[in-house]
């Protein structure tokens, strides 16, 4: 008798200590997810403010082309194409970032994964179709000038100062570029790990 309320003691004893172990597992497991699910947030906003930031600046060139570069006398052509240029890159900026929002990123694991996996691989292809845009500007900037100036010498003189600030712009470029990436890697690895942890 003595020996079952002995058994039954600890039996109870043993209940109790495995509902206290549940419990705290559960609350740690819920503190986790609070903490993937704010550091995701914090890097999609970091991600949409670099789109946000490049779109400014895709605002203010849009803006220099129709009164700046009107008032050098370059011709029409080239500020609608400079116009055009800007537009695209607004376009796909758009694109690319339409899904990096709250609901998206407080919905399940995978979809924010697929997601941010979308979002890296675009802008890692965007990158050559960017490059070649300024390119193609670039070359035809120097020839709006050279028409304007008629002076070689001073048209070469500008460019290098126009390719010294562009050289500027283009690593603030890069570096967002590359921040943008970076996030969507670190967010990526995090639902990995996670995954990981629940599967053990």
């Amino acid at each position: 008798m003595e020996n079952n309320e002995i058994n039954n003691s600890e039996l109870e004893t043993m209940r109790a200590q495995i509902a206290l172990l549940k419990d705290k597992l559960d609350k740690e497991t819920i503190v986790s997810d609070k903490l993937l699910r704010d550091t995701m947030q914090h890097k999609a906003k970091s991600i949409n403010t670099t789109a946000w930031i490049g779109i400014t600046a895709s605002i203010f060139v849009i803006f220099s082309a129709l009164t700046t570069l009107r008032s050098l006398g370059f011709s029409w052509w080239f500020i609608a194409a400079t116009i055009l240029m800007m537009l695209v890159c607004d376009f796909f900026t758009w694109k690319y970032h339409k899904d990096v929002n709250a609901k998206t990123m407080s919905g399940d694991l995978v979809t924010v994964a697929k997601v941010m996996k979308q979002l890296r691989d675009n802008y890692q292809k965007w990158l050559k179709y960017g490059i070649a845009m300024s390119i193609v500007w670039l070359v035809w900037l120097s020839i709006e000038y050279y028409i304007q100036l008629k002076d070689w010498k001073l048209t070469i003189t500008i460019i290098i100062a126009t390719l010294i600030g562009g050289g500027i712009g283009g690593f603030i470029g890069w570096k967002m570029h590359k921040s943008v990436i970076r996030n969507a890697e670190e967010i990526i690895s995090q639902i990995e790990e996670s995954e990981e942890n629940d599967e053990e």
